[in-house]
């Protein structure tokens, strides 16, 4: 599975967040992720297809999530590069 995102930034921060939970052994489903610039490159290996489409599942659940978090958050850190608060003044 190739997922892009719009910058390199970004899929490595999804990267870092989807490869901390690694598969249970027992579902018998190996997942590996890597990074292509912008492209974040899931690989799984499983034994039976009920295993598989339980994994991948569970994948896109967490991916979705991470994607519209980095939608929420990412643009407003993006507009607040290089500001700096009135508070960190002296």
């Amino acid at each position: 599975i190739r997922v892009p995102f719009d910058t390199p930034k970004y899929a490595e921060i999804a990267y870092r967040v989807l490869s901390v939970d690694q598969e249970p052994r027992r579902n018998f489903v190996q997942k590996t992720l890597s990074l292509e610039s912008d492209v974040l490159v899931v690989h799984f290996k499983a034994d039976q297809v009920k295993n598989l489409r339980t994994a991948i599942t569970s994948f896109f659940e967490c991916l979705l999530l991470c994607q519209d978090t980095i939608k929420q958050f990412g643009e407003t850190e993006e507009n607040n590069a290089g500001t700096q608060s009135s508070t960190d003044t002296a």
